[in-house]
């Protein structure tokens, strides 16, 4: 089973964003593989506190849900993405039982994001796609790609610590390098906001290990790279960046709503116009596009913003559809397991759960900015990866106990 869910988990990372769906068929492994536990004398794991609170934050995600699409009568097609937060218990169950490799994620995000990093290119230089996106959204692709390029650098950081040959060392390299070239090739703003927050979290480890002189090196290599692609022709990061600034200037003087920008802020405009009307259970999603199409048809409300089906907000589009509920489930999805993956990152002493802890708030840290610019949980792609990453990366913070933290 340890090698079952080991080569599970590579699948997840590596096929992710080159096959349509690739994530799908890990997680499909994992869920199927938890049957096992349901055999007499199999091993199970004994679970902590902590373990019950981040299923029950998986399970009330879903729960709340299922109730609110209830009330409003929702169609079944509406409780697919919640249910994949349901399925991913069984997998962190059957991964807390029978622990993976560590090297299966490591590897597995590297492949992963080398994949990305060479499909994008070959959509951007040889198909000639303005924004290339593999086979789904732009957006999505560049969330999952940054998610890619953070693990592999995880997994760099890890060759490093190992003192792995310099081939293992270049090939997470290239996919730290490839994976962050598909994020911004994908021209999605969202997911380079979270870049940042992550390098934070990477630069702070670096110095609680005492590599400083690294983490200087690195720092002033990514400046450099970024400088460059900002100074090359027709560079996608510059002229995205300027897009925005342009859009958001044109929506602030004469409330433009015909550009990203725009929609996405006069749906933000409307969506708190909405909100306070059924705090304690919200609009439901059919009940929120009937109402902005009201809000059209009188008016008060640009025509640009009417199907979609998404107020482009995680926050704000949890709040209209599903109330204070809605929000607060949202909130705990990302919050509670961010908060215990940053108390074993400050207590563990065991350098592999430091980093998969590391790993785990920067997944955390990443999907409170993507929530900023896009409601990525209403994507199957967003909801499977969350979901997954966060029973993988806690099983793998589990697998030593938790002593006094040191510089590993």
């Amino acid at each position: 089973m340890p090698i079952y869910n080991s080569f599970a988990v590579f699948l997840l990372l590596a096929i992710s964003l080159v096959i349509a769906s690739g994530f799908s068929l890990g997680a499909a492994m994992l869920v199927l593989g938890a049957v096992v536990l349901f055999r007499p004398n199999t091993r199970r794991a004994r679970l902590e506190r902590d373990d019950w609170l981040l299923m029950a934050v998986l399970a009330g995600y879903f729960g709340v849900h299922m109730v609110l699409n209830l009330a409003h009568q929702a169609p079944g097609r509406e409780y697919d993405a919640p249910l994949r937060f349901l399925l991913a218990i069984p997998a962190l169950l059957l991964l807390r039982a029978f622990p993976l490799q560590a090297a299966a994620l490591w590897n597995g995000a590297t492949v992963g994001a080398i994949g990305a990093g060479l499909l994008s290119l070959w959509q951007w230089l040889v198909l000639a796609l303005e924004r290339p996106g593999g086979s789904t959204n732009p957006i999505q692709y560049g969330n999952i790609s940054a998610l890619l390029a953070m693990l592999a650098a995880c997994a760099l950081a890890r060759a490093i610590q190992l003192r792995q040959s310099l081939p293992w060392k270049l090939l997470h390299a290239a996919g730290v390098l490839l994976g962050l070239a598909a994020c911004l090739l994908s021209g999605s703003r969202g997911s380079w906001l979270a870049l940042p927050f992550c390098a934070l979290v990477a630069g702070w480890l670096l110095l609680r290990a005492g590599q400083g002189r690294l983490m200087l090196k690195l720092a002033t290599s990514a400046l450099v790279t970024i400088a460059l692609l900002a100074l090359l022709p027709n560079s996608p990061l510059t002229a995205r960046m300027r897009l925005a600034v342009t859009e958001a200037d044109q929506y602030a003087r004469s409330a433009n709503a015909d550009s990203s920008v725009g929609a996405r802020l006069e749906m933000l405009r409307v969506g708190l116009q909405l909100a306070p009307q059924h705090l304690l259970l919200g609009w439901g999603k059919e009940g929120m596009m009937q109402a902005k199409a009201q809000m059209v048809r009188d008016g008060l409300a640009s025509p640009s913003i009417q199907e979609h089906t998404h107020l482009h907000n995680e926050y704000v589009d949890a709040l209209v559809k599903y109330g204070l509920p809605g929000l607060l489930t949202v909130t705990a999805l990302f919050l509670v397991p961010l908060g215990l993956f940053a108390t074993r990152l400050r207590r563990s002493a065991n350098r592999e759960v430091r980093l998969a802890s590391a790993a785990g708030v920067m997944l955390m840290l990443s999907y409170l900015v993507f929530g900023l610019t896009q409601a990525f949980l209403t994507h199957n792609n967003g909801v499977m990866m969350l979901g997954f990453l966060i029973a993988i990366l806690w099983s793998l913070s589990q697998q030593q106990p938790v002593g006094t933290a040191n510089t590993a």
